[in-house]
């Protein structure tokens, strides 16, 4: 039987001290990120069971789950990450194994959504937001990274970034700058 990380913990006092003050439960299947809300008193966490979930941080209750690709042909498409929207903290930006990225309410609404176009190959692995949540940064099997503005909702711009799958990008905190990293062992450097 496989064995699958399906909680969140917090863990206080660092790692040398190893002490678990709270533990999440819920998740059927591998937990890939958690956020904390700006005010602290919520924990959003992606997984594999193609599920985000709000939880409270006081209680460690579930307090709502949420399947943003329902509706599509697979049960379970894994989300990959969530990103806070940094003007609007009722908002995240859901990146799961779609085609599509979604813009969500703290209710679980869908309150836009991007999307590659493509059929196949177009899948999202990865995403990230300007600092300000003006442009959701995307990139997909297909090696492309697709750049997106919030506020028009269109594709802006496309670029191939790599030549093997990305594993991760970020974003600057302060410059109009990505970084790309990929299975080629390569980091680089884009301006989007």
């Amino acid at each position: 039987k496989q064995w699958y990380q399906r909680r969140v913990a917090i863990t206080a006092g660092g790692l040398k001290s190893g002490k678990t003050l709270k533990e999440f439960r819920g998740h059927t299947s591998f937990v890939n990120e958690a956020q904390f809300t700006a005010d602290g008193h919520h924990l959003i966490s992606a997984s594999s069971d193609g599920s985000v979930k709000i939880w409270s941080v006081k209680t460690t209750e579930c307090l709502n789950t949420f399947k943003p690709a329902l509706g599509s042909s697979a049960s379970e498409i894994t989300v990959n990450s969530i990103h806070l929207m940094p003007r609007n903290t009722e908002q995240f930006v859901v990146c799961n194994r779609t085609n599509t990225v979604s813009v969500m309410n703290m209710q679980g609404q869908i309150v836009k959504s991007f999307s590659s176009g493509k059929r196949q190959g177009g899948d999202f692995v990865c995403c990230t937001l300007s600092p300000r949540g003006e442009w959701i940064y995307c990139v997909g099997e297909d090696h492309v990274l697709y750049c997106f503005s919030v506020s028009t909702g269109k594709l802006e711009r496309t670029l191939t970034v790599h030549e093997k799958e990305v594993i991760g990008i970020s974003h600057h905190p302060h410059q109009n700058l990505t970084a790309t990293f990929s299975e080629d062992g390569t980091l680089k450097l884009w301006r989007p």
